[in-house]
This record gives C-alpha cells, structure tokens and sequence, in this order.
C-alpha cells in the first residue's frame, strides 16, 4: 500500500515538473495558454490514474475482509468490558457489604461471585470470612438479602463461631 502512494506521488512529482518545464520553455502568447491547459489536463491525469485503473473486485474483497476484522474485534471488546464490568460489580459489592459490617461491628472480608448472564451482572453470591459470632452472622445475613436481594442459601461463612 504504501509503495502504491510513493509511485502516485513521484508520478504526480515528475508530471508537474515536466509541466513547469514546457511552460518555462514556452514563449510569451496565445501558446503558452495552450500549454498550461495541456499541462493542466497532464496533471489532473497523474492525479486521477490510479483511481481510473482501480480494481473495483479486489476493493470489494479488501473492505469484506475490513469489516470481517472490525466485527471480530467489536466482539472481542464486547467480551472484554463484560468482563471488566462483571469485576468491577464484584469488587464494589463486596466493598460495600464489607463497609456494612464494619458499621455493624463485624470483622472480615468479603468475596462476591456476580452472575453475567443478564444485560448486566448481577452479584449472585457471597463468601464472608472472619471470626464472626451466630448473631453476628444472622445480622450480616439479613443486611445482604436486604441490600442485595442475596438469599441466605447462597451465602457462605468461612471461619469463626459454628454455633
């Protein structure tokens, strides 16, 4: 492609050279016109050749071959922002639930798993681990159904009181 641009240029170069060489050349009068028209028309023809000589098949390939390759990379940036999302609800989510126990009194660390299956991902469930006491667990439970619309099947205590 681009050795296809440096011959387009040179030939426009050489064309608008000898063009300033037969005006130069040209004594003063009702020739000269007729010469700059000519080298008009030369330069206009350099310009236009190889747009006149364009295979319009192999042009058609190229560009279905450039959108085949764009769709591919559209369906790869689509999958890679649902994955960014799908992180980003999960880490804010947990930072969130994270913050609620520490309001509540509660020590520990919070993972959530987010489903991906909607338009948008959804937290689907919650692993809470600390030394956390049954009360302590039943609040934190609560909270998370309350805020997260979680049910308590899907929320799992790592560590601390088993009682």
């Amino acid at each position: 492609m681009l050795e296809l641009i440096r011959q387009w240029l040179l030939g426009i170069t050489a064309a608008a050279m000898v063009v300033a060489l037969a005006e130069s050349l040209c004594l003063k009068g009702s020739l000269r016109g007729v010469v700059r028209l000519t080298g008009g028309l030369v330069l206009l023809t350099a310009v236009l050749n190889p747009l006149l000589r364009l295979d319009m098949e192999e042009l058609g390939l190229a560009l279905t071959e450039y959108r085949l390759d764009l769709s591919g990379y559209s369906a790869e940036l689509e999958e890679e922002n649902e994955t960014l999302m799908r992180d980003i609800i999960e880490e804010q989510s947990a930072a969130y639930i994270q913050d609620k126990a520490a309001e509540l009194g509660i020590d520990c660390q919070v993972s959530v798993e987010a489903d991906g299956e909607g338009e948008w991902p959804v937290p689907r469930a919650v692993t809470v681990s600390g030394d956390l006491t049954a009360e302590q667990r039943e609040t934190l439970t609560r909270t998370i159904e309350a805020d997260f619309a979680i049910p308590a099947e899907r929320q799992s205590y790592e560590g601390g009181d088993e009682t």
